[in-house]
């Protein structure tokens, strides 16, 4: 072996060992940023760096809370608008079996609509999910049977109210119950909301101390319910 032989072996030793050292800074490299970035995503409360480096890796850690944007510790998804006046307002998302005294006042408007056949209640049942994914379906909004925030920022925004000239099968159920509480006589049950109606809403509304309108509006609705039979 003569040595020029001996030095491109020696040569090809070196750049061997240098390129196997440049291949595993690169890597080590690699992994930090993703140890990193995967701390970017954690709520951490004195958790090991060894538990990011589980995510880096793709294992599962233990005691680790991932912060997914939901700040409500509940299954609900909350989220929050602010109104034309400034005023922050949180949205809470329901959806089927779930059950709170906020849901009553949605499935309230889904009655009052006629989408919503039973009386109202505080929890979302499948003859809710029903209603909401029939609802849904005519405001062009996503059939998703849930309580979501769009449905409900549309559920809101319906100014449900029946006044002296409206007619229907739904102001005859209110009338009725005006009739079985002695506030209408039975023959003004008809279902047109006339002179007599809207003097026994007062009379009503005056007894429940709310507001004399004479118009069944939201609370009016929600009292008169209380009471059907």
């Amino acid at each position: 072996m003569n040595k020029k032989t001996l030095f491109g072996k020696f040569k090809d030793v070196v750049l061997y060992v240098v390129f196997s050292m440049l291949l595993i800074f690169l890597m080590s490299s690699f992994v930090i940023e993703d140890v990193y970035s995967a701390a970017d995503q954690l709520t951490i409360n004195e958790q090991g760096i060894s538990d990011v480096y589980s995510i880096a890796i793709g294992r599962t850690p233990s005691n680790v809370t991932i912060n997914n944007g939901n700040t409500d510790d509940s299954d609900n998804k909350t989220s929050e608008i602010k109104t034309s006046d400034g005023t922050t307002v949180v949205i809470t998302e329901y959806a089927l079996g779930d059950t709170n005294d906020e849901i009553r006042d949605y499935t309230q408007i889904l009655y009052s609509l006629g989408f919503l056949s039973s009386q109202p209640t505080n929890q979302i049942t499948e003859e809710v999910q029903t209603a909401l994914k029939t609802y849904q379906a005519m405001k062009g909004l996503e059939q998703t049977g849930k309580l979501d925030r769009s449905t409900i920022i549309s559920l809101v925004a319906e100014d449900i109210k029946y006044e002296k000239g409206d007619s229907g099968k739904m102001v005859q159920s209110y009338q009725q119950i005006l009739v079985d509480n002695q506030y209408l006589t039975a023959d003004k049950a008809t279902g047109t909301f006339d002179d007599a109606t809207e003097a026994a809403v007062k009379a009503f509304q005056k007894a429940k101390g709310l507001t004399e309108t004479g118009k069944i509006d939201a609370n009016t609705m929600k009292a008169l319910d209380a009471l059907k039979k």
